[in-house]
Parts: C-alpha cells; structure tokens; sequence
C-alpha cells in the first residue's frame, strides 16, 4: 500500500489539497496570493481551483476563493458514517455540562486523535479544538488513554510513524516512558495530560470501547492548570469523565 511518501502518491493531488489547506489556513484568497504561498506558477494553480470549484470543494467570489460545501458534505460522513460517533455528540455536551470544562471526543485516524464533537458553551473557541483538527496521541490526555487501549504492535507502528515530538518541556519524548504511562493509564482508567502539548493547560482523558474490546474513540476534558488544582478536583474530574464514558459505553451496547 502506498504510503504518504511513497513514489506512487500523485503529485497533482498533493497539489490540490495543499491548495485546500492553504484557503483553510488564510480564509480564503487570489490565485496569486496561493502562487506565492506555495511557489508555484500561477496557471497551475489556476487549474487546480478551476477543478476543485467544478466539484464545489471551493467556491469563488469575484477575486477571491474559499472551501466549498462539498468540504462540508463529506465532513459530517466522518462525524455521522457510525452511530458511535452520533451518539457521543450528546456526551460530549453532556459532559461540559457536568464539568463546565471544554469537552471533547476525537477518534485515532491515522495515527492522530482527530476532533469530532466538542462543547465550550459560550467560551470562545480555541484553535486547536476546530473539527477535523489532528492531534498526537503521545502528549494529550484523550491520545494517551486511546493508545492504552490500543495492541502493542498498533501503538508502535504509530510511534514508528509520528515519532515523540516535542511541543513543551513536559512532552515525554522516550517511547520507554511513555510505555510505563500507558500502563498506569490502564490501572486508573484516564490519562492525564499535564501541559505537554500546550503550556498552562491540564486535562483528563477516558477511552470508550466496544464489549469486543475495540476502541471507539476518546473524551476528555480540558482547562488552564490553574482551574484544576487540588487532588480533590482532579480525582472528582476524572471520576466524572469515567462515569460519562461508562454511560455512553452501555447506551450503544444497548442500542
């Protein structure tokens, strides 16, 4: 199978979804502006967009062109293609509720924790929270608790692929570490994730699985170190977030 690397993968559609996320990054642009960006000749660019506007994956305004709803369309089958993943839109929700802390569900694809739901209320959003966003599992509270339940030879061939990169100085950067985490991890039923990938920020994360054992995605929660202070607290959240998780657990099994 051919690899993201690999000499069979097509350079004009590497073009083409650069292309999506250079309008994504910028929120919309000429062909010029995406020429520059991507130092590539104008008509070439122009091509690629005159393709992608037929097919609706961007639309354009007078000079300017932006995603198109075709994006939108196939975006909400990942979020809808299981009842899994319709359900924990409830869960998430009512998790915020019951915490008052941002609350998210992602699921592995790819080796990533990619957001599906998540519930702020009327906090302001924060970037890295957007759907569809792609997160390492190594260094965030949801990613730690999906990989614990995750076969060995899985979680390596992740590592082998993404690596430990480092984004605080609380990242664990050594996969022998990191093992001997995913072990507690399975002790106490969360992961916890301790400013590693952004600093100030501290969360709480449970995987849910099928009765068959495999692992459907992932909730947690997430707030500034600050607002999480006290083993009381932290104990009272992580048995919150367990509880939710047990829930939606049994509501599918019984579905």
């Amino acid at each position: 199978m051919a690899t993201d690397d690999s000499p069979k993968t097509l350079r004009t559609t590497a073009t083409s979804i650069e292309i999506l996320k250079q309008l994504e990054e910028i929120d919309g642009a000429r062909v010029s502006e995406i020429a520059e960006r991507m130092d590539k000749p104008k008509s070439t660019i122009h091509g690629h967009l005159a393709t992608l506007k037929q097919k609706q994956f961007v639309i354009k305004e007078g000079d300017f062109y932006f995603i198109g709803p075709e994006l939108l369309r196939l975006g909400n089958q990942v979020r809808t293609r299981e009842p899994a993943f319709v359900l924990a839109r409830q869960f998430t929700e009512r998790l915020f509720e019951e915490t008052r802390l941002r609350s998210i569900f992602t699921v592995e694809m790819g080796g990533k924790a990619v957001f599906l739901h998540t519930a702020s209320g009327s906090k302001m959003g924060w970037a890295h929270e957007q759907l569809g966003n792609r997160l390492f599992l190594h260094n965030t509270a949801v990613g730690k608790a999906i990989l614990a339940e995750l076969p060995e030879p899985r979680i390596e061939q992740i590592l082998d692929r993404w690596g430990l990169p480092q984004e605080t100085e609380n990242t664990t950067t050594d996969r022998g570490d990191l093992f001997e985490e995913l072990e507690r991890v399975r002790e106490q039923g969360y992961a916890v994730n301790r400013a590693e990938n952004f600093n100030e920020l501290y969360a709480i994360g449970v995987a849910a699985t099928r009765r068959s054992g495999d692992v459907i995605g992932g909730f947690s929660v997430t707030g500034p170190a600050h607002s999480v202070t006290g083993e009381d607290r932290k104990s009272e959240l992580a048995h919150t977030v367990k509880d939710i998780v047990s829930e939606f657990e049994l509501e599918l099994a019984l579905a």
